[in-house]
C-alpha cells in the first residue's frame, strides 16, 4: 500500500470514529419522527443530497453534508451511514480503493453484512462494481467505529463463489 493509500485508509477510519459520536447521531435522529426503513433512508437522502460531478467542496460531516446538499460517493456513504447509526442499525463505511465508497448495513437476522450503495441506491448487490461497472477490485476495507477490516474477498465475484462453495458443503 502507497502512501496516498496509507492516508486515504487513515481518513475513513477516523470519519468512521467520528460517525459513532453519541451526540452527532442524536442530531441526526431528531430530523426524523420515527424510525426509517433502509429504503426511506436512501430516499431521504436522495431528497437532501443531489449528486455532483464538477468541481465541489468536500464534506465528511454528516450535518454539513446535509447543509451544502450535494456530493459524491463519499458524502453519500458518509451521510448513509451515519443515518443508519442514528436509526438504530450496525452500519460500516466501506472504501473501495479503486476509488468508491459505499455502507454495509448488518442483517441481523442473515448474520451477515449487506451491501448498499447509497448513491446508487442499491441494496445487496455486492458484485455490481465487478459485473456493471467492469470494475477490477484490489483492496477493498470496512470501517466501523475506528476499526478496519479487509472485506476485498465480498465483492471479488472469484472469492464470493469459492465462499458459497464451500458453505454449502
Amino acid at each position: 500500500m502507497s502512501l496516498s493509500e496509507n492516508d486515504t485508509v487513515e481518513k475513513y477510519r477516523r470519519i468512521s470514529k467520528k460517525l459513532a459520536d453519541p451526540a452527532l447521531l442524536s442530531e441526526l435522529r431528531k430530523l426524523f419522527a420515527r424510525k426509517h426503513s433502509l429504503d426511506e433512508l436512501l430516499s431521504w437522502l436522495h431528497e437532501k443530497v443531489k449528486w455532483e460531478k464538477g468541481d465541489m467542496l468536500r464534506h465528511y460531516d454528516p450535518l454539513e453534508i446535509i447543509t451544502y446538499g450535494k456530493g459524491r460517493c463519499g458524502e453519500f456513504a458518509t451521510l448513509f451511514t451515519a443515518l443508519c447509526l442514528a436509526h438504530g442499525y450496525r452500519a460500516r463505511l466501506v472504501l473501495d480503493m479503486t476509488d468508491h465508497v459505499w455502507t454495509e448495513v448488518w442483517n441481523e437476522q442473515e448474520r451477515r453484512w449487506m451491501h448498499v450503495d447509497p448513491s446508487e441506491k442499491r441494496i445487496d448487490d455486492p458484485l455490481m462494481y465487478e459485473r456493471d461497472w467492469k470494475k477490477n477490485l484490489t483492496e477493498i476495507y470496512a470501517f466501523e467505529n475506528g476499526k478496519i477490516e479487509n472485506v476485498t474477498k465480498n465483492y471479488k465475484k472469484i472469492n464470493r463463489q469459492q465462499n458459497e462453495h464451500a458453505s454449502n458443503k
